[in-house]
């Protein structure tokens, strides 16, 4: 039988550096990027919303877009201006075209009514504004909070499903 005769030379005060990886993937990358952007949605030649943001990244693949560096959405219904929302990041799904807003989010209405929550969801087709977060609502004469929320994206008519808070008469 024959037999097998190694050598094992080394250095125990070399450094082994671990191989360079490019960890970015293709799904990583966006296939649209852009800075300081105004997006406007619109049916039948009316506006329903402007999108302004800090940067906006497309991913096709996943069909949304992403809002980073601040958003403000305003929102008008039959042309007319009706209320700000703003937050800090977001994300538009592509097919509907309805908007996600987190972080520190605001919405101001034209009568001066104030919603702040973490996370709102816009819905395009029907213009109506919806969080399962905790919401804070104030307005001319209530100051409600609760969790769970719904209204018309000019905050005239909201419910919330789990309501803490003081409303006057």
């Amino acid at each position: 039988m024959g037999s097998v005769t190694g050598y094992l030379a080394g250095c125990s005060n070399d450094k082994i550096e671990p191989p360079k990886i490019n960890i970015t993937s293709a799904d990583s990358i966006p296939s649209q990027e852009s800075f300081n952007t105004t997006v406007t949605f619109s049916d039948s030649g009316r506006v329903k919303a402007i999108l302004v943001a800090g940067r906006i990244r497309v991913f096709t693949k996943f069909n949304y877009t992403l809002i980073d560096s601040n958003a403000k959405v305003d929102f008008y219904k039959d042309g007319v201006y009706s209320s700000t929302l703003t937050g800090r990041r977001g994300k538009i799904f592509d097919a509907t075209k309805d908007v996600e807003v987190y972080e520190d989010v605001k919405l101001v209405s034209q009568d001066g009514s104030v919603l702040t929550t973490n996370k709102l969801l816009w819905v395009n087709k029907t213009q109506r504004i919806k969080s399962d977060e905790f919401v804070h609502i104030t307005t001319k004469t209530d100051d409600i909070q609760g969790y769970g929320f719904e209204a018309d994206q000019n905050l005239k008519n909201y419910v919330i499903y789990k309501v803490s808070g003081q409303v006057q008469k």
